[in-house]
């Protein structure tokens, strides 16, 4: 055989060769991980690194990974020669293993009351940047329960609806790390016509936006606002939203009203289904080891017919302190009526 010939041979070998090599490499990178037996977790420690073995030593870290990473964990084992408890992770659809004790999960309380929150486009930016973010605060500060707001009908003549902006950032979060929430919607509808039209943007939101954890009831967010539409219907209120939860009710869906205590009190306490009520504490620092009924400044806990069917109570706008170390909405709800 010429040389020339052996020359092309062996070059066709070696292009064979590199593509394969390609070939291989691309087919790696692009592989899919199947996490569907993964537990779903959260990194909860700053700059938790992210190892491509199980050791702390001489080994090259894939990345630094900030608080509020999303992580499926395939395995959790103890490196017998350090006794180093570790996990090994799939994150952005790579292996790699990181510390567990970097690594929090959502465990419900199971206190009689627990911590719930309720979450808007408004706390993007001002709470939290991520949903992944948000995912480890819940995590961190014991909440049991979310409620994230899914729209509403405008407050102005028109009344048109809208959808919260942020509502899929929060649910989502909720979704992977299994934590059940609810929805609440902002009503401001004028006679019966119009309930008719929130019950259906409430049945076509569920249904666009399906999650299986959930599974709290619908909250009815009826408040006095500035420039609301219905601020002149208030002693007819009762009427029209006992209406509305009868009909939602008539369609299986669950349903409980939020009002401010006071409000509630005075317009809404004859509407057959459970409150959750806002009065605000003053520069709270902990959690309330006591129930609104038990204050006795207020009005409102000398109604008996609301206070039966008082179900959460939203004591602060701000934050609990060092205890619930964010400006965002905590309500003590009891665990029991959502269990």
């Amino acid at each position: 055989m010429d040389k020339r010939k052996v020359i092309i041979i062996a070059s066709i070998i070696v292009i064979i060769v590199i593509a394969l090599i390609i070939f291989g490499i691309v087919k790696y990178n692009t592989r899919i991980i199947d996490v569907s037996g993964a537990k779903h977790s959260v990194t909860i420690i700053e700059n938790t690194d992210f190892y491509r073995k199980a050791k702390l030593m001489d080994v090259k870290i894939h990345k630094e990974l900030p608080i509020g990473t999303n992580v499926y964990v395939l395995e959790d084992f103890v490196d017998e020669e350090t006794e180093v408890a570790w996990s090994k992770v799939v994150i952005d659809n790579k292996i790699g293993y990181v510390q567990t004790a970097a690594l929090g999960y959502y465990k419900a309380s199971e206190d009689e009351k627990v911590l719930m929150v309720d979450l808007s486009k408004f706390n993007k930016g001002k709470n939290f940047d991520t949903g992944g973010e948000m995912g480890a605060f819940l995590i961190n500060n014991n909440i049991t329960y979310v409620y994230i707001r899914a729209g509403g009908r405008g407050y102005g003549e028109e009344g048109n609806f809208y959808t919260d902006t942020e509502f899929k950032t929060w649910a989502d979060e909720c979704e992977f790390l299994d934590i059940p929430f609810g929805v609440y919607f902002l009503d401001e509808a004028l006679n019966s016509e119009e309930i008719d039209e929130e019950i259906e943007f409430m049945e076509k939101f569920l249904k666009d936006n399906e999650y299986k954890n959930n599974i709290l009831p619908i909250a009815l967010d009826i408040e006095k606002h500035d420039g609301g539409r219905a601020e002149d219907y208030w002693e007819e209120r009762a009427i029209l939203v006992s209406e509305l939860v009868q009909k939602m009710e008539s369609k299986d869906m669950k349903v409980i009203v939020y009002s401010n205590a006071k409000v509630a009190s005075e317009f809404l306490s004859t509407v057959p289904t459970k409150f959750w009520l806002a009065y605000y504490l003053d520069n709270v620092i902990k959690i309330p080891t006591y129930w609104y009924s038990e204050l006795e400044d207020q009005e409102a806990t000398e109604n008996e017919e609301l206070m039966s069917k008082m179900i959460g109570w939203q004591f602060t706008d701000f934050g609990v302190g060092r205890v619930v170390n964010r400006q965002v909405d905590v309500s003590l709800i009891y665990k029991d009526f959502y269990k």
